[in-house]
């Protein structure tokens, strides 16, 4: 709550029912970030729970948050990690027995992104994941459409296959604009920039922007590669 000094300054200041309304905004605000912080510290212990390994300085928004290990698979955590809820973070073991989704120190994750490991997703330190943003190293189900006589291995009822599935890299210091989709077997070299909106399905070099569906270089970052 405001000091008692700020309660008087405001109460000769306003009116009767301006000042109310003042000590209802007050309150509310106090209220919300005590609420806020409690969320915060369940969901850590809730994330702490589902990570391998976790470094310190781990922050975790107050929202819903989704974080599953399956089996044997892996979620390791640097330090000074950011996430930002709500977000889903699995790795499952349902088709490679090692899946692990690592980040790398001082990372952000935004809020609504998903990072989905069946076999390996790897980002760097210092990356700015935006909101939104989808890192899937496999489709969910087989590209095949297979027969219709045969239900039992329809896309709707089976797994990807293991060829299906590829490991994203992702580099240090990679800023992922908002609503950018990473799909399988990609790597990002570090220092480069993914554009809002862009699908990446194919690798990305070092400090480059990409930009589009697919997405493509429009500007490298070292001048002189630039300026050739």
């Amino acid at each position: 709550m405001p000091k008692v000094k700020n309660l008087i300054k405001a109460y000769r200041e306003r009116g009767l029912g301006d000042f109310m309304r003042f000590v209802l905004f007050k309150h509310q605000q106090f209220t919300k970030t005590r609420i806020h912080a409690a969320k915060s510290w369940y969901n850590k212990q809730i994330f702490l729970a589902q990570v391998v390994k976790a470094g310190p300085g781990l922050s975790i928004g107050p929202y819903e948050t989704t974080i599953y290990r399956f089996g044997t698979g892996k979620i390791v955590v640097g330090k000074d990690v950011t996430i930002y809820t709500p977000v889903k973070i699995t790795s499952s073991d349902h088709i490679f027995p090692d899946a692990i989704v690592e980040i790398g120190d001082r990372t952000r994750i935004g809020s609504y992104s998903k990072i989905i490991a069946a076999k390996k997703v790897l980002i760097g330190k210092d990356c700015l994941i935006s909101s939104f943003v989808r890192i899937h190293d496999y489709n969910g189900h087989s590209l095949s459409p297979r027969k219709l006589d045969e239900p039992d291995v329809l896309r709707n009822r089976n797994h990807t296959p293991s060829d299906e599935v590829g490991e994203i890299i992702i580099g240090n210091n990679v800023w992922i604009g908002e609503n950018a989709f990473i799909q399988r077997g990609v790597t990002i070299g570090d220092g480069s920039i993914v554009a809002e909106n862009s699908v990446v399905i194919k690798d990305v070099p070092e400090n480059v922007v990409v930009f589009g569906n697919p997405a493509r270089v429009i500007l490298w970052l070292d001048k002189e590669k630039n300026d050739k």
